[in-house]
């Protein structure tokens, strides 16, 4: 159970030893929120704990989930689990995250650490330290977070824990195993201990969706218009694509923990321990969907004519901000059935020697050495695989006031219009909604639910599996590996008095983290064989069959009933293996240049003085410190420059390289981190608390890549780059803490905090023309227009500076009856928060938003339940889209989860699983409200098992 608090516990590394830990046998949800709130309130500054219930039992089926019930920490979902964490406003790659004290290695592509990568069975504990010490590694400017496994010495001799459940997908209506076990014994009068934890998890997940991969601003869309038929002069944005998309995932984790502590004497404990995951999802997703070429978008007018009353074709129609909301195009579009895979296959290992050595009664030392690893796959690039069938045809879009669009196809029922391509043939039985073109009486615009000839009944000619052709076909991705090795040498000198100075601690710390992005993709070109739906060659009856989504498909979303909810489906990589034996070419991803490597070496040092005084005859506790940090980058990797740019279809132009070359850059900088932290005893049951410090965090790894990857190649104009920058500097903050917790029972308490932070040096991502020398002089031209390729290139700088102020509120509380309840707010506000109608800002904070959490408990005899409601409210998760200009904004979301549990013996417990009840789904947008980006629902989840501790 969350047990929340705002507090700071012992630090990290002491935690990681298990020093002054004792192992406290109370079972149940309110031992579990007793423990951790005396981690609160013994802690010096602002930490937040979560316990385990009992061994292998923690609070949630997944570690993100349970931390999101503390204040100020919110989750952003994967396939409906918590994966990545944001604090006080801070995004993921802002927080450190440790297990037991360690970096260990991520498997993204940034410094974000993946939680449902660790299943939470392996967990005893988690601290949350919202204030930094000089002990702690630096680079979580939003919170450092020290996961805790169980070792051995913190478990009383033998030791048997395991459980089994079967977990139910409502989508996917599949249901899948979960097992876990933990083995601990101590030896030889307990100078020996061996603990071996194994976790097996399956999950198949059906995630329903509707998207679009972004709006593109001024792209060329010709004389748009208002409603009411007046020019548009301001900014244009144009629809990417639309697509309704079914993803289906295999996910599998393995996690295990094996642990050995030997006691050489009463003084010096040895442990090594080895952690290791094994987390893949394997993705099988089918969409339907449309994809648009702003220069030729026309307008619609209500009455479905294409032309105005003096036979002038009419413009697209935007709203007051400039949103296209009704166009027609019928040359440059693609109406496509997707097969894709966005597998996720990583691995993640950490190997460790600990030495806690009691040297007097005066001075401890401890030394820690372990090295980290982690990969995800480019897997031929199944990590971003896309193959496409489809047609050339014509479609009206329109967006209203519900939060899908209308997408609307055209076709001729005479049959293909375009030379070389396909189109949908409606035949008899497809009933037109309205006549299109007066001067094409042929082309009708007809609703794909009417069924046609062609079709399944019920259905339209969208179904037409003959008509249908190859499109596009993508293997591409990242292969990320990434090693993190680290030395610690922490100490401790007790003065061995009450008063004045009772403790200092000190230490170095040595660090190298290399991390490694090679990029795949199919060789250049290849990919758009078959990019104009040629007439050869026809697709494979018996490689396509009719997929239904179901007359429920996201049927709590506003404008699902008139979407199409059958579509063509197919195989990919059956589809891959045809076309390859069709063209004689390979399709397989190879490594690509403009790959990187960044390698990062950090020296630390530090000192920290804990002082006892009074203050108003009331005892009073401050710690100060100081780390100093030193740090080396280096950055190399392969650039292969643009030569030519050459037609490969009606809408896209193909990129020709010359030889790569090495390039390389250096740069260091050095940091110096404060800290002072004051807890101030001003009853025996209420605590004042003030803290302030300086901390940082590192730019991001992949934003310092030295190479130039061109992202976009578009006739038109629409041509796009991004670059990375060696000589990034590192953020820093200085933070601010106060707080009071009044502790009135023995698990209850309230607590009320102020928090501001003051950040300098964030990352802004510019953007500037780029061109490219051509090899016979001049410059790479677009052939699309005759004139020179000029790229818009993206490019992250130092620069922008932020503030943000919070209040965190927490009340715990404990009924003698059984019952209790955890409730607990966030509120955080900001300077540079996102203004919608500026699209000239470059800069705005990410992840900030304000977050409640509402836990009810009953616990008696037997019998445990919980109801957990956790809210976050709307925030900007990124300041871009996939291939839009815009930011991603992502709605406000609210979650319902309950659990609950019958103790068959004292051994043996019964228990059952709720999640997402009330079947929310998550709603991503752009700058403005009609601007959808995704829409997806994971479902509710069902779990029932049982659970044997002896």
């Amino acid at each position: 159970m969350a047990s929340l608090s705002t507090t700071s516990s012992v630090s990290a590394q002491e935690a990681a030893s298990g020093d002054g830990f004792e192992l406290i046998q109370v079972r149940g949800i309110r031992g579990s929120m007793a423990r951790a709130m005396d981690v609160k309130r013994e802690s010096g500054g602002v930490v937040d704990a979560i316990s385990a219930e009992d061994i292998g039992k923690f609070p949630d089926t997944n570690v993100a989930e349970s931390l999101q019930r503390i204040t100020g920490v919110s989750v952003d979902r994967s396939g409906g689990e918590g994966q990545l964490i944001t604090v006080r406003g801070f995004g993921p790659e802002f927080n450190t995250v440790l297990v037991n004290g360690r970096q260990i290695a991520s498997e993204n592509n940034s410094r974000a650490f993946s939680f449902d990568t660790i299943a939470s069975e392996l967990v005893r504990s988690l601290d949350v330290h919202k204030t930094s010490t000089a002990t702690m590694q630096s680079g979580g400017i939003g919170a450092t977070i020290n996961i805790e496994t169980a070792k051995p010495f913190n478990i009383d001799g033998f030791k048997v824990a395991g459980s089994i459940k079967g977990v139910y997908d409502e989508n996917s209506e599949e249901a899948t195993p979960q097992v876990s076990g933990l083995i601990s014994n101590t030896f030889n009068d307990e100078t020996f201990g061996v603990l071996l934890a194994v976790s097996h998890q399956e999950r198949e997940t059906r995630l329903n969706q509707a998207q679009m991969d972004g709006w593109l601003e001024n792209v060329g869309v010709p004389n748009p218009v208002t409603r009411d038929g007046t020019p548009w002069e301001g900014t244009i944005f144009s629809p990417r694509n639309y697509d309704h998309k079914v993803t289906f995932e295999d996910r599998t984790r393995t996690n295990a923990n094996l642990v050995f502590q030997y006691a050489a004497s009463d003084d010096v404990v040895v442990t090594a321990d080895f952690l290791y995951s094994d987390f893949d999802v394997r993705t099988d997703a089918t969409s339907y969907g449309h994809w648009f070429t702003a220069p030729n978008i026309q307008g619609v007018g209500d009455d479905g004519s294409l032309f105005d009353g003096n036979g002038n074709r009419r413009s697209a129609i935007v709203d007051e901000n400039g949103t296209v909301v009704d166009l027609y195009q019928e040359i440059g579009l693609a109406t496509d059935m997707h097969s894709k895979k966005f597998d996720r296959l990583t691995e993640t290992s950490d190997i460790g020697l600990n030495i806690a050595w009691n040297v007097n009664d005066n001075l401890k030392l401890d030394f820690d050495l372990h090295h980290s690893s982690a990969e995800r796959e480019a897997n031929n690039g199944g990590e971003n695989q896309l193959s496409l069938i489809g047609y050339s045809n014509r479609v009206r879009f329109q967006v209203d006031n519900s939060i899908l669009p209308l997408a609307t196809m055209f076709a001729s029922p005479n049959g293909n219009i375009f030379s070389g391509q396909q189109e949908i043939d409606v035949q008899a039985g497809g009933q037109p909604l309205t006549v299109a073109d007066p001067n094409n009486p042929g082309f009708v615009m007809y609703n794909p639910l009417i069924g046609g000839a062609t079709g399944a009944a019920g259905v339209g000619d969208h179904l037409d599996e003959a008509n249908s052709r190859a499109h596009v076909m993508l293997r591409r991705g990242w292969a990320v590996e990434d090693d993190v090795t680290q030395f610690r040498l922490d100490g401790e000198w007790d003065e061995g008095q009450d008063t004045g100075l009772v403790k200092a601690k000190f230490g170095l710390q040595y660090s190298t983290e290399e991390k490694s992005l090679t990029r795949w993709d199919n060789e250049t070109g290849v990919h758009c064989l078959y990019c104009g739906y040629p007439d050869a060659p026809v697709v494979p009856a018996d490689m396509q069959y009719v997929f239904d989504a179901g007359n429920d498909f996201l049927s709590g979303v506003s404008g699902s009933g008139r979407m199409p909810t059958q579509w063509l489906a197919h195989n990919g990589e059956a589809m891959f293996a045809y076309l390859e034996q069709v063209s004689g070419q390979s399709f397989d991803a190879v490594q690509k240049d403009n790959s990187f490597d960044v390698e990062e070496s950090i020296i630390s040092a530090y000192l920290e003085l804990d002082f006892v005084g009074d203050l108003a005859k009331r005892p009073i506790y401050i710690t100060a410190g100081m780390r100093l940090e030193s740090t080396d980058v280096d950055v190399s990797g392969t650039q292969a420059v643009l030569e030519s740019l050459t037609v490969l279809d009606a809408t896209e132009l193909n990129q020709n390289y010359g030889t790569p070359a090495t390039i390389s850059e250096s740069s260091s900088y050095d940091a110096v981190l404060p800290n002072v932290a004051i807890k101030w005893d001003f009853t025996d049951d209420l605590i004042i608390r003030a803290a302030a410090s300086r901390s940082l965090t590192r730019p991001t790894l992949e934003s310092m890549s030295p190479a130039v990857v061109i992202t976009t190649t578009r006739q038109g104009g629409d041509l796009r780059s991004f670059s990375g920058n060696p000589a990034l500097q590192p953020f820093t903050s200085d933070n601010f803490d106060l707080s009071a917790e009044w502790y009135y029972d023995d698990a209850s308490y309230a607590s009320a905090g102020y928090f501001r932070k003051e950040v300098s040096n964030f990352i802004v991502n510019g953007q500037s023309a780029l061109t490219f020398d051509a090899p016979g002089g001049g410059l790479v031209q677009d052939p699309s227009s005759g004139s020179d390729a000029v790229f818009t290139n993206t490019l992250p700088s130092n620069g922008e500076n932020a503030s943000v102020d919070g209040l965190e509120l927490a009340w715990q509380h404990t009924f003698d009856s059984g019952f209790g309840f955890i409730a607990n707010a966030t509120f955080a506000d900001s300077n540079a928060e996102l203004d919608p109608t500026d699209t000239t800002q470059i800069f705005a904070l990410t992840g900030l938003s304000d977050s409640m959490n509402l836990v009810g408990f009953y616990e008696q005899g037997p019998f445990q339940v919980r109801l957990a409601w956790n809210w976050r409210d709307e925030f900007v998760q990124s300041l871009t889209q996939v291939q839009g200009n815009g930011p991603t904004i992502v709605e406000d979301y609210q979650q319902l989860d309950m659990s609950g549990s019958y103790d068959i013996t004292d051994n043996i417990t019964l228990f059952f699983e709720g999640i997402n009840l009330t079947e929310e789904y998550v709603h991503k947008r752009g700058r403005f409200d009609n601007h959808l980006l995704l829409v997806e629902d994971s479902g509710r989840r069902f779990a029932l098992g049982v659970r044997g501790n002896f």
